[in-house]
């Protein structure tokens, strides 16, 4: 069976969004950019596994880095994402709070 990146990396990008459902608009963005910046070193791992240049171990090694630095993509997005929900809530809440101080009779 011959080795496809493109087929391969569509395979993956379908099994993140199976993980992450209803976050893939957001995550898609990340999953573009590690896949712009890492295609052709997946290619060459998968080629250096194929011709035998590389072993299990060798390979496992090389994913657990690429593993690693997907995840702190990931990680950096959620990050990014608690910030813009606390900063809403905190919005909401001082809006709240102003109604309710300018509500308050003055003695």
């Amino acid at each position: 069976m011959a080795f496809d990146i493109t087929s391969v990396l569509q395979s993956m990008a379908g099994a993140v969004k199976d993980k992450v459902t209803t976050a893939w608009p957001q995550v898609q963005d990340v999953w573009k950019g590690f896949v712009q910046t890492n295609e052709d070193i997946l290619q060459n791992i998968a080629d250096g596994r194929i011709s035998g240049q590389l072993t299990d171990a060798q390979v496992q090694s090389y994913m657990t880095n690429m593993k690693d630095l997907l995840q702190s993509q990931l990680l950096a997005l959620e990050i990014m994402a608690e910030a813009i929900a606390q900063g809403a809530a905190n919005a909401a809440l001082d809006v709240f709070w102003a109604a309710v101080k300018a509500a308050i009779p003055v003695i």
